[in-house]
């Protein structure tokens, strides 16, 4: 067995790697150590999307659960991440479980761990279980007696959509025509009910069966992975196209023109619509590689933007402690108040729709209003990834953070921000990120400025300056 470490987004590794199913077992049996320690509820509930061999270890995860004396839920089919999570809530669990690696590429597998409330394990929590993991001598199985009479096999993604549509006050969409791009994900079923209960007829979705491969390409809404969805929307002549990841909590949109809008649009443009129409009061919160679109937008209400680190983990406890109205991050998901405290695309869906429908305009009307609220806001925000080797790794870490080096900026800075990224902030409200990924082996260069020509040579600077 190899360490366990967990990251941004729970702990995550390569098939067959480090994600085995020794060491799945073994942070079920860590998370079963705790709960029996503290005296804690023995229920859990235990999804896992489409990738390859999660059914397996879902089942493998329930072995553990059932041999500790828990009550388990199972569920039956592929589902996606925030059902889990809603599910943990519903039932006031202290744990749940979903075995999924989100949008990485398809030779990872992960593991996610909930706390109660619905809402990713904080960084207190995970320390907990990986310290843990590490006192683990025994994991306990279960007997296919105890798997019978302890394991109960469930589906609750109906009673997710209907939650939604409940809360949200959903009006009838029969107007609208809409393609989604599921990404070989667990997000066909939810779709297709949502589009039954608020009566969307006119709608399609591709790539919707299993590919456990992802058609060989990474299963993520970015910008260089909607042409296919862009493709459907113009030949099916949609007012809206959504692009989701592999497990469900991440989106970005295709317009009626085929413009993308990544979640730094559908964020702000959820947090416009709260306050100015549904007459919301509160702050907004985001992570630091999030656009300053947010941070004008709450000024102009007379309200407050938080910057927290990236992870959603802290989106969701500022959004906890501040009582703000949404928070969300860049990379594509959000959450609201009165809902599960975790990113979900379908609830980003579902409130564009819902957006689109009421305002009766088209997506890009209603966010050229928003930017136009905004100070007429323009600036564009880029980010660019980089892999690296252990070698190159420990190098750029000296570089950034022990001897604090920089390149020769072209811009004036305000100040100058280290944790576990760097953030270099200007005049203006432009700025630049430097961070590792907390999911996988790469660097990511992230920047918001004027225009695409700057982002770019702001890009290039911090490139050569790192030799990447």
């Amino acid at each position: 067995m190899s360490e366990v470490k967990f990251g941004t987004g729970g702990f995550r590794g390569v098939i067959a790697d480090n994600f085995t199913k020794d060491n799945i077992q073994k942070i079920c049996q860590a998370v079963a150590n705790i709960v029996e320690k503290k005296k804690l509820r023995k229920k859990i509930c235990i999804g896992y999307d489409n990738r390859f061999l999660s059914e397996f270890f879902g089942t493998w995860c329930a072995e553990v659960f059932a041999g500790n004396g828990f009550e388990v839920e199972l569920f039956k089919n592929a589902c996606a991440t925030p059902v889990v999570m809603y599910k943990t809530m519903t039932e006031g669990n202290d744990y749940g479980i979903m075995i999924t690696a989100s949008h990485n590429p398809f030779e990872y597998n992960g593991i996610k761990i909930f706390t109660k409330d619905g809402r990713d394990a904080s960084v207190e929590a995970t320390n907990e279980i990986e310290k843990e993991f590490n006192k683990v001598k025994t994991i306990k199985i279960s007997s296919e007696q105890q798997f019978e009479n302890l394991v109960k096999i469930v589906d609750y993604v109906e009673e997710f959509v209907d939650y939604i549509v409940k809360n949200q006050e959903l009006d009838d969409c029969s107007n609208l025509r809409v393609v989604f791009d599921s990404k070989f994900g667990s997000t066909a079923e939810e779709i297709n009910l949502l589009c039954q209960k608020i009566n969307l007829k006119n709608y399609k979705i591709i790539n919707s069966k299993r590919d456990a491969l992802f058609n060989y390409v990474t299963p993520a809404p970015s910008e260089n992975n909607v042409e296919e969805l862009k493709t459907n929307v113009a030949l099916f002549r949609a007012d809206i196209g959504f692009a989701l990841d592999a497990d469900g909590d991440r989106l970005a949109v295709i317009d009626k023109d085929g413009n993308y809008l990544d979640n730094n649009i559908i964020l702000s443009l959820v947090y416009y619509y709260f306050v100015k129409y549904e007459n919301k009061t509160g702050d907004v919160v985001k992570n630091c590689a999030t656009t300053s679109l947010l941070d004008v937008l709450a000024s102009k209400f007379g309200f407050v933007c938080h910057e927290v680190p990236v992870g959603f983990k802290h989106i969701s406890s500022n959004l906890i402690s501040t009582n703000s109205v949404v928070g969300g991050e860049s990379s594509g998901g959000l959450a609201i108040q009165n809902h599960i405290w975790g990113k979900d695309s379908l609830i980003s869906i579902a409130l564009v729709l819902k957006i689109v429908s009421t305002l009766n305009k088209p997506f890009d009307e209603i966010v050229n209003e928003m930017l136009k609220f905004a100070d007429n806001f323009s600036k564009v925000i880029k980010d660019k990834q980089y892999k690296y080797s252990p070698e190159k790794e420990k190098e750029i870490k000296e570089t950034l953070f022990k001897k604090q080096l920089m390149p020769n900026l072209t811009h004036n800075v305000v100040k100058i921000q280290r944790d576990d990224c760097v953030k270099v902030f200007y005049e203006n409200g432009d700025w630049t990120l430097i961070r590792f990924s907390g999911t996988e082996p790469v660097l990511r260069i992230f920047v918001e400025f004027e225009n695409n020509l700057t982002c770019q040579q702001e890009i290039s600077l911090w490139q050569d300056f790192l030799n990447l």
